[in-house]
């Protein structure tokens, strides 16, 4: 049995019920209504989810009393909830598999986490939670742990905190997932990362120079990983450097190595000196980020990618201090995504023809030396959506330029959607499309 509780009068679930869901449209009233009455034992209870709530739905004392009464719970999600600690009835779940706390006001985790030893799936992200106590090694079954939240939630260029963990986190062998964990505390941390050999999606932040060594030996151990992140120290444009080049490992010359097998999306937040030599290989990467890489005029990052067969999304911001981009002919044949933003030299770009003939979304973001059209642009046969965000007053006047006579016309006639973005006079800012 499903009950679905909402703001209209209704009689309260069976205690049979074994999922209970409280919906946002529930108001404390209707809350109020139910505790007045004989409290209930939930015995046969197994799931309780509330949905998109935007009140204070669940006060201390009913969520108390579900909690209190529901022994046999597995599934516990209170995502988005007004409470800012862990309510001590958790850690009487010993049934729990799954608990999410996303959104909420929680900022500690109890040593008592320990005792949740049927746990598989922890979802603390955007909490205020920096750290996980050694406890949390007891669970063993664990296969998903999230602990993640946006430095600025305006701004996603500015990166992310994570957790600090027990030195000993290796031990979680069960882990498929890890978002995401603070390297600020040493290379012990980078080195026992290579001891989650089932992990899938890894996120790593605050990483130093120095980790670089530690951090590609433990990359070569994970060959089921589809998902990588690695953030080095820093915020916005200052961030530290990430050195990902050690030649000594296969990570950087075997295309058998397993890890370069299976990794699909790659997403790299802080400076370069050089594009890793291994990137090459990725022959099944769909998707790469880089975010503040800087890498000078002569490491053109498009020599490493333009030949990878899979690759389906590009974004850059700030990664690139030339001022040249040329997509060659025969290169990025799948490549469906294009963002560009942020690269404060860049004055030319040019699309060969037979380059990136799939194609599909352009955004052209924040390039202010930019001012004309990637030339080639009219090559772009599949190319639905361009857009040009805070882009210079030149380039915007070429494209506002709708006559049909006028070359700027006819290399873009062929796209559906043309979009400009800006800021107007009064600071708000504002989308425009000039067709489709």
């Amino acid at each position: 049995m499903v009950t679905v509780t909402t703001g209209q009068p209704m009689m309260w679930p069976s205690e049979k019920v074994r999922r209970l869901a409280i919906h946002s449209s529930s108001n404390s009233s209707n809350i109020q209504y139910h505790q007045q009455r004989q409290l209930y034992s939930f015995e046969h209870l197994r799931s309780f989810i509330t949905v998109s709530s935007t009140n204070p739905l669940l006060s201390k004392t009913f969520l108390s009393e579900v909690l209190r009464s529901s022994k046999l719970l597995k599934v516990l999600d209170l995502k988005g909830e007004e409470i800012k600690e862990t309510p001590n009835e958790i850690f009487n779940l010993l049934h729990l598999t799954y608990m999410n706390l996303y959104g909420t006001k929680v900022a500690r985790v109890p040593r008592a986490i320990g005792k949740l030893q049927h746990l598989e799936y922890l979802n603390l992200g955007n909490t205020g939670v920096r750290e996980l106590p050694v406890e949390i090694l007891k669970l063993l079954k664990l296969q998903h742990l999230v602990v993640v939240a946006a430095v600025d939630p305006l701004d996603d260029d500015c990166g992310y905190y994570g957790f600090k963990g027990p030195s000993e986190l290796g031990r979680l062998l069960a882990l498929q997932t890890l978002n995401t964990i603070d390297a600020s505390s040493g290379s012990i941390i980078v080195k026992e990362i290579g001891k989650l050999t089932q992990l899938r999606e890894l996120y790593i932040t605050q990483l130093i120079r120095e980790d670089g060594n530690e951090l590609c030996s433990s990359l070569v151990n994970l060959t089921s990983l589809r998902e990588l992140r690695v953030d080095s120290v820093g915020k916005g444009d200052d961030y530290g450097i990430i050195d990902l080049n050690h030649h000594q490992h296969s990570l950087s010359s075997s295309s058998s190595c397993l890890f370069l097998q299976s990794l699909r999306v790659l997403l790299m937040c802080g400076r370069l000196e050089t594009m890793p030599v291994w990137i090459t290989h990725l022959q099944n990467l769909v998707r790469i980020d880089m975010t503040w890489s800087g890498l000078r005029a002569e490491e053109d990052p498009l020599e490493s990618l333009q030949h990878l067969p899979n690759l389906d999304a590009i974004s850059f911001c700030g990664s690139y201090q030339g001022e040249r981009l040329r997509f060659k002919a025969g290169g990025f044949l799948k490549l469906k995504r294009l963002w560009l933003r942020r690269m404060e030299g860049l004055k030319w770009m040019k699309v060969e023809e037979g380059a990136c003939p799939n194609l599909q979304r352009l955004i052209l973001d924040r390039l202010p030396l930019l001012e004309d059209l990637p030339l080639g642009i009219q090559h772009l046969s599949y190319l639905q959506k361009l857009y040009l965000y805070e882009m210079s007053s030149r380039i915007m006047e070429k494209v506002k330029n709708q006559e049909e006579e006028s070359e700027d016309y006819r290399r873009m006639t062929h796209i559906p959607e043309i979009v400009i973005g800006f800021y107007a006079h009064d600071g708000e800012w504002r989308i425009r499309r000039l067709w489709g």
